[in-house]
């Protein structure tokens, strides 16, 4: 289920997890489903910066804890005000469906998706807070809000009427003021708390600089793997002066399959410029470092880089050439054995005590 609300709500909600740094946060990704399906009508993955902690389905009717693996294990305790919050979500995007098959013409059988992110943010000072809102139904934004102390901000989606005037505006502020912010932070405070594990680990990352012939040059690629968390500051330096972004093809940060990430650059470096014999730096920023991290690699000359290039064949021709020769010896020494069993067999060998040692073998060698 945790799959098939991914690949579905990621295409409708752009989401900015912004753990790291100071900061912390807390989103739920809940997924209303009408028609025929194998999935439970509601579900929902309740996720602490980037790991996911919770999941819900109307099947169960609880929060369950989810382990490091995807496991699910004892219920979360939430309280009960969570619980509410959550039937009444399922309520309103059950209406809010209802009003997009009317808007759309939808009225033949089949499957329709309402879905709605909740996310809310707050920094290790418990400043800055805020919380914003997402909804949309199959495939498409229906309106969003964003709020802190400060800002009330709206969006209307794709033209469906959702639209908010002034007054539900101001009623809608004066609610997530005071009852949405304030919970979410709550909880949020609270899986914190319990996750601190998780969350609040430091792990350094491993920095390498790779080069490889490619493109008539080089391409070299500056990789941190297996750092925590996913925030990260990685810059490839020519000669000790950063090398700019659109010089490089850049990847984004990528999980590892450990619960850790990954994020690389790769600068594509001709022929001419190898030549020059630049000296590149692959250095990282990250929370689990006090300094400056950093791996360095020069070319000391371009042949030197081409006969490096080339030495895999090379080796393997040698290999080859070293296996004739011992083939051919091992023919030859193969082949003496034989004419000295067949010099002990032969009948003309004379075995006379007065016979001059080694006659017999000049004789049949000639």
């Amino acid at each position: 289920m945790f799959v098939f609300q991914l690949m579905s709500g990621f295409l409708l909600l752009h989401l900015v997890t912004s753990s790291g740094f100071g900061k912390h946060s807390m989103w739920m990704l809940a997924t209303y489903i009408s028609g025929p399906t194998q999935f439970p009508e509601f579900s929902g993955v309740l996720m602490l910066d980037d790991v996911q902690v919770g999941y819900y389905d109307s099947e169960t009717n609880r929060v369950m804890k989810v382990g490091a693996g995807g496991e699910r294990g004892e219920e979360l305790d939430l309280g009960q005000v969570a619980l509410g919050v959550v039937l009444q979500s399922i309520m309103e995007m059950k209406r809010r469906l209802g009003i997009v098959k009317k808007q759309l013409n939808l009225t033949s059988p089949g499957v329709y998706v309402q879905q709605r992110m909740v996310a809310c943010e707050v920094q290790e000072d418990g400043q800055h807070d805020f919380i914003t809102f997402r909804d949309g139904a199959n495939g498409h934004d229906a309106d969003s809000i964003l709020y802190n102390t400060t800002h009330f901000l709206y969006g209307g989606g794709d033209g469906w009427d959702f639209q908010l005037d002034t007054m539900k505006q101001s009623q809608m502020q004066m609610f997530f003021s005071e009852v949405y912010l304030p919970f979410c932070v709550q909880i949020l405070r609270r899986l914190l708390e319990s996750n601190k594990h998780l969350v609040m680990r430091r792990v350094r990352p491993r920095l390498r600089l790779l080069s490889q012939p490619g493109g008539g040059g080089a391409q070299i690629t500056c990789l941190a793997t297996d750092f925590y968390p996913r925030h990260i500051n990685l810059t490839l330096l020519r000669d000790g002066e950063p090398v700019d972004e659109d010089q490089m093809t850049v990847g984004s940060v990528l999980p590892n399959g450990n619960g850790l990430y990954q994020l690389r650059k790769t600068l594509m470096v001709d022929e001419e410029e190898l030549q020059r014999k630049h000296k590149y730096t692959c250095a990282a920023s990250h929370l689990s470092l006090d300094n400056r991290l950093d791996v360095s690699w020069r070319v000391e000359s371009f042949h030197s880089f081409r006969v490096h290039v080339i030495s895999a064949p090379v080796v393997l021709l040698v290999v080859v050439i070293l296996l004739l020769v011992l083939m051919m010896k091992m023919r030859k020494r193969s082949g003496s054995e034989s004419i000295s069993m067949e010099t002990q067999e032969s009948p003309g060998a004379s075995t006379d005590e007065g016979s001059e040692p080694g006659v017999e073998d000049r004789d049949v060698t000639t």
